[in-house]
């Protein structure tokens, strides 16, 4: 009798996985797609930025680093030598809601293109990866529209120039 339940109830098992697989998670009803981000901040959303820059350079926007801003609210830097898409740095400080929806506004104000795949890193410029829901994407910006990002980063971390 009990191998007759347990092959009855397998299928609904599998059935309940699959559901929730194809449904997905996204946060406060907004999902991210390959071109868009959405307008207000996710409550999972995840940044993190590779600075491809100089170690001497004066302005904090262009030296190398890494910033990461986890779900739960900390900030995350590394700067200098070192510092590259592989670099999970300290936690630095906690940031309030307040400072969360600054950085998204600004990051949602970037007019990042097409995600990048696999592509080679840049010798020069930012890699900005944005995670919400189950959505994962990173962009590859060339010029210094990400400056800004970089700086209120910097900022917040306590980095001076």
């Amino acid at each position: 009798m009990m191998n007759y339940t347990r092959s009855r109830l397998f299928p609904l098992f599998m059935l309940a996985v699959v559901a929730f697989w194809l449904g997905g998670c996204t946060s406060a009803g907004q999902q991210m797609t390959d071109q868009t981000l959405p307008e207000r901040r996710p409550a999972d959303f995840t940044l993190g930025v590779v600075v491809f820059g100089d170690e001497a350079a004066g302005d904090v926007s262009s030296l190398s680093a890494r910033y990461i801003v986890d779900a739960a609210g900390n900030l995350r830097a590394s700067v200098g030598a070192g510092s590259d898409a592989g670099t999970y740095p300290k936690i630095t400080r906690r940031l309030s809601s307040e400072q969360l929806d600054q950085i998204w506004s600004m990051v949602e104000g970037l007019e990042l293109g097409d995600p990048i795949a696999g592509e080679a890193m840049p010798e020069d410029g930012y890699l900005i990866e944005i995670r919400s829901g189950q959505r994962s994407r990173a962009w590859v910006v060339e010029d210094d529209s990400a400056g800004a990002v970089v700086g209120l980063l910097a900022e917040l971390a306590w980095i001076r120039e």
